[in-house]
């Protein structure tokens, strides 16, 4: 069993959206890695091969700075395969 973390917004998205506040995506990713040990399972750090310098979503990434564009929905797919027990 595998538990992702929530993926990254850009920097405009997070200050101009209520619910997707880069503080509140952090606090949630922290729970479900705390969840992964309780549970025994293994927990993906996604959001780690999606940031920039300082921990957003580059603009470039998304079409709306939360829905990703092909290459970076790449670099996810990347990431799991190589992240996960085959």
């Amino acid at each position: 069993i595998y538990i992702q973390s929530i993926l990254p917004v850009s920097k405009k998205t997070s200050q101009t959206h209520e619910f997707a506040k880069k503080e509140k995506l952090d606090e949630y990713n922290q729970m479900l890695r705390q969840l992964a040990e309780e549970k025994q399972v293994y927990y993906l750090d996604v959001q780690s091969c999606m940031v920039d310098e300082d921990g957003f979503l580059p603009e470039q990434a998304a079409f709306d700075g939360i829905h990703l564009k092909q290459e970076y929905c790449l670099k996810w797919l990347d990431y799991l395969c190589t992240h996960t027990v085959s």
